[in-house]
């Protein structure tokens, strides 16, 4: 389980079911994962992302969680890091929006609704260019017919 770019993203890291039998695995893993983290880039000038082992079982771990999470927050707010990322992804979030909407209403356009499936057609046969495909259909959406 430990990939590259999902573990990037970590700010912590649960091993869950650290119990019974399970407890030495999951020592284990926890060490994989403290060392994986140490070979990728920071992320944060100001946090260190942890791995912690929790059990819902025996109740062990939830509550270094909660605190972990808490003072999580309190650093990153603290530093302005949270909020500095908190607006990136809203920019983000604002952009992936407005060109989910533009293509929505290209696609609905009547003339380009019209043309895209001889268009994907022709393109997916050879006949066409994805690029002069493109065009066409970018042409059919300005037009005023």
């Amino acid at each position: 389980g430990i990939k590259r770019g999902i573990i990037e993203m970590a700010d912590l890291v649960a091993i869950t079911k650290s119990d019974g039998d399970l407890v030495v695995p999951a020592r284990r893993i926890q060490a994989e994962y403290v060392s994986a983290l140490k070979l990728l880039r920071r992320r944060s000038g100001v946090w260190r992302p942890k791995v912690i082992r929790i059990s819902a079982r025996s109740g062990e771990g939830i509550t270094e969680m909660w605190d972990t999470m808490k003072e999580f927050q309190d650093v990153m707010l603290a530093s302005g890091e949270l909020t500095a990322k908190r607006q990136k992804q809203q920019r983000v979030w604002m952009w992936n929006l407005i060109q989910e909407n533009v293509v929505e209403h290209f696609r609905t356009h009547p003339t380009v609704r019209k043309r895209i499936p001889l268009l994907e057609e022709s393109v997916l046969s050879g006949a066409l260019s994805p690029g002069l495909a493109a065009d066409l259909l970018l042409k059919a959406f300005k037009s005023r017919d």
